[in-house]
């Protein structure tokens, strides 16, 4: 967790830099450990079936490619990382306070549309941030990344244990900890290094200068999405991280079902997330050898394995090993796609780049598979993951189209001058 010392001269702007986005990672994956685990629980517990929820968890997805892009359009017109994202962790913790004020369906979906998109809007900015300084500060993406996982491993298995201790649902520990959790993410925001102003936090000129206004912003944006190869990277990646559309809404919920008590499940999600680990310890050579592009395209071939095996709710040690292929469905889908944006967004576009991928993917694909996989779930239960498996499928096939098409440069022109701007 150790970051290069701070440097006046060019900006850095804070000792250790890598220390600081860990701490950043290991708090909001405190609140994405309890958060994405056992929030069905607490919807269930306030009386919402499982169409209720799926619907609920769509919409807010959905959200995510309206906000999304506004804010890291606006993040990347600033030049700004740190200060929007400790305005969305405060507006997320405030979110998270009113579900102690809602009591019907309708006050529950507000309230989730506003702190899951406030919650999801600030991946792409801590991502984009983490990425950029890497080279600058000499540390790799995918050690600093890891400290997220373990920090979920650890809420998701504590949380297991605890509501396993406690009577009932345990919904007001569930929503209780979630709290905690996001008042530590504000603290981290705080903490986190400040940005470089010349050259700019991605070594280039200032995004400012690039960009006179964010209609020059979005432009460009507009001018990425609908590059070819950037729309087959987008369909690769997000179908595979759609394909845990069922684990991720209804994961608990069917292992409760199965029988299995909380500290159990809790073992069974942490178990993924070591898998996933163990793969970023070693992320640097894994994609160094494969590529973004067959990186993606092992984690859609793991994917047509895992969920194929788990529909049928195996024995718990084929279940326990169908859990490992989280370091391919979501570590190798997730280094092949951060690693192809670092190499593929136009300069000054970064933050935005992730925020688009984030708003289709996230957004757009697992909001519409999340509210299927509630009505399939309601349906056939653990035979919604068949469905899953199909769509790593077509995740697969899409990234190995990718591998043979993307020659490995950035994907569009650089965006005209604030001058050429000015006089067009």
């Amino acid at each position: 967790m150790s970051g290069a010392p701070h440097n006046r001269a060019n900006g850095t702007g804070a000792r250790f830099p890598a220390a600081r986005i860990s701490l950043f990672y290991i708090c909001i994956f405190l609140v994405m450990g309890v958060h994405l685990p056992y929030w069905p629980v607490w919807f269930a517990a306030r009386g919402l079936s499982a169409d209720d929820i799926g619907l609920i968890l769509a919409l807010s997805l959905g959200l995510r490619v309206v906000a999304g892009p506004v804010i890291a359009v606006s993040a990347d017109r600033l030049g700004r990382r740190r200060g929007p994202l400790v305005a969305l962790a405060s507006g997320c913790l405030a979110g998270f306070a009113l579900y102690g004020l809602t009591d019907s369906f309708w006050s529950i979906l507000f309230v989730t549309l506003i702190a899951n998109a406030l919650l999801s809007a600030m991946m792409p900015l801590i991502d984009t941030l983490a990425l950029q300084r890497a080279p600058l500060d000499g540390f790799d993406y995918g050690r600093v990344r890891l400290w997220g996982s373990i920090s979920f491993i650890a809420a998701s298995m504590g949380g297991g244990w605890f509501l396993a201790q406690v009577t009932g649902t345990g919904a007001e520990q569930i929503w209780g900890m979630v709290l905690a959790a996001a008042a530590l993410t504000v603290g981290a925001a705080c903490l986190l290094p400040g940005e470089r102003r010349s050259p700019g936090i991605d070594g280039q000129t200032d995004v400012s200068r690039r960009f006179p206004s964010s209609r020059h912003v979005w432009s460009a944006a507009l001018g990425l999405c609908r590059h070819r190869q950037f729309l087959l990277f987008v369909l690769a990646a997000a179908a595979i991280q759609g394909g845990h559309a069922v684990y991720y809404a209804f994961g608990t919920l069917h292992w409760r079902q199965a029988g299995l008590d909380d500290s159990l499940i809790g073992i069974l999600w942490a178990i993924g997330v070591v898998a996933e680990i163990l793969l970023f310890l070693v992320a640097a050579p894994f994609v160094a050898r494969l590529g973004p592009a067959w990186c993606i395209a092992v984690g859609g071939v793991a994917g047509i394995l895992r969920w194929s095996v788990t529909a049928f709710t195996p024995a718990l040690p084929v279940l326990m090993l169908m859990q490992c292929l989280h370091a391919f469905t979501f570590g190798a889908t997730h280094l092949g796609a951060m690693h192809f944006l670092s190499r593929a967004a136009p300069p000054g576009l970064a933050a935005t780049a992730q925020s688009i991928y984030a708003a289709l993917s996230a957004g757009l694909v697992i909001g519409a598979v999340t509210y299927l996989s509630g009505v399939a779930y309601q349906a056939w239960g653990g035979f919604a993951y068949l469905g899953m498996a199909l769509l790593c499928a077509a995740g697969a096939l899409a990234a190995i189209r990718l591998a043979r098409v993307w020659d490995g440069d950035v994907l569009a022109a650089q965006p005209q001058s604030a001058e050429a701007a000015g006089n067009s």
